[in-house]
């Protein structure tokens, strides 16, 4: 009687082991009550564009943007131009959780092409329970310095080429060993990440020196980083900004541990044109060029268009006689005016180069030929008028 007892409870007790495994005693699976399913929040991730650079004039397709939902959402993208203002609104309405694209053709609002610049793109999404995201990392990315690899000038082909680590602007000189500065290649040039060439003839701003030959040859390129979710647009030249609209967003600006150009809004951050004035009634030879002796006034004006920004951080302006120093002024005014003794020069051609260096990094150059002549100075007429203020 106990043994069948025994018999029975190990039994029993088989049965509740077997049906505590993955598959029962006679082979057939134990069904487990189903997991609940856990959600994540709401995000935004796995952010990209493709491609980088939008060329209206050249037919380019359209730029993708695409991103993960980690649930169903409402989305709306947003680009915004630099000055925070929004250029164009993509509604692509609810979407589901996963990979999502939205298309950006480069049109402004009333479908007119965007004007070229740099637009970043915000990503605006509510979920179905009202829980809501925006991905718009530029205050965090972008900003810091880029170090260009492998630059070279090639002086066989006339062709500069560079690696540049990723996207940023770029802005390319070239000059002498420690000044004067003669060219600016690019001018704080939107570009994308990778490898770059540039076809350069060899010249100054003036087209009259032959810098790729001078042994004291100085090409610098310097660069910072554009935010991750940023896009350029390659415009079409009669593309016109909407000024008139108030900006929604702040303008794209860094901190103050930003590289210094990363710093200025674009629209104060660039090379000044220079105009150089002799008085009216000198002599001029068959090209054209003043015919100078003894001491002539000269005068150097800021183009009107940058003349308020380079006053309001202050400047210095060098002038150089043949490339070689002549004097330098620390503070100097708009207009500035010096009077130039010639009569130390050989007779012959001559160059005036005038460098302009403002105190926050932006410069300005203009180089103008003349001839010198031993013959007795022409009293000075009245200086051409000065070009008008915008």
């Amino acid at each position: 009687m106990a043994m069948r007892r025994r018999t029975r409870m190990t039994r029993a007790l088989a049965l509740v082991l077997c049906a505590a495994l993955a598959g029962g005693c006679d082979g057939s699976a134990v069904r487990a009550p189903a997991a609940r399913r856990t959600l994540r929040p709401l995000a935004i991730e796995s952010v990209g564009v493709e491609p980088k650079t939008l060329r209206l004039s050249a037919g380019s397709p359209n730029v993708a943007i695409r991103y993960t939902l980690t649930q169903p959402a409402t989305v709306h993208v947003d680009l915004v131009d630099e000055d925070g203002r929004l250029a164009q609104r993509l509604s692509p309405g609810r979407q589901d959780a996963g990979m999502q694209s939205v298309a950006w053709s480069g049109a402004a609002f009333q479908g007119a092409p965007a004007p070229s610049g740099v637009y970043r793109y915000v990503i605006d999404a509510t979920g179905d329970d009202g829980a809501h995201v925006v991905h718009d990392p530029s205050p965090q990315t972008g900003g810091e310095e880029l170090i260009a690899r492998d630059f070279a000038f090639d002086k066989t082909t006339k062709r500069l080429e560079w690696v540049l680590p990723k996207a940023g602007y770029a802005r390319l000189r070239a000059g002498l060993e420690g000044f004067p500065h003669l060219r600016t290649l690019m001018d704080w040039t939107p570009t994308e990440g990778g490898r770059h060439q540039l076809d350069w003839d060899g010249l100054d701003a003036s087209g009259l020196i032959k810098l790729e030959e001078h042994p004291k040859l100085s090409i610098r390129l310097t660069a910072f980083a554009l935010p991750d979710n940023t896009v350029i647009v390659e415009g079409s030249p009669t593309a016109a900004a909407q000024t008139d609209q108030p900006p929604i967003y702040p303008p794209m600006t860094k901190g103050p541990n930003a590289y210094l150009h990363a710093r200025h809004r674009r629209q104060d951050c660039g090379e000044a044109g220079l105009r150089v004035d002799f008085p009216e009634g000198l002599p001029q030879n068959s090209e054209g060029r003043p015919i100078l002796s003894g001491q002539v006034p000269v005068r150097v004006t800021i183009d009107p268009a940058q003349a308020a920004r380079i006053v309001n951080r202050r400047f210095e302006v060098v002038i150089y006689e043949d490339l070689t120093v002549l004097f330098e002024e620390e503070e100097s005014a708009n207009p500035f005016n010096f009077l130039w003794d010639t009569s130390k020069l050989p007779p012959g051609e001559h160059l005036l180069t005038i460098n302009l260096l403002s105190y926050d990094d932006h410069y300005g150059v203009a180089t103008v030929p003349v001839t010198v002549t031993a013959a007795p100075a022409e009293p000075p007429g009245a200086f051409p008028a000065p070009p008008e203020q915008p």
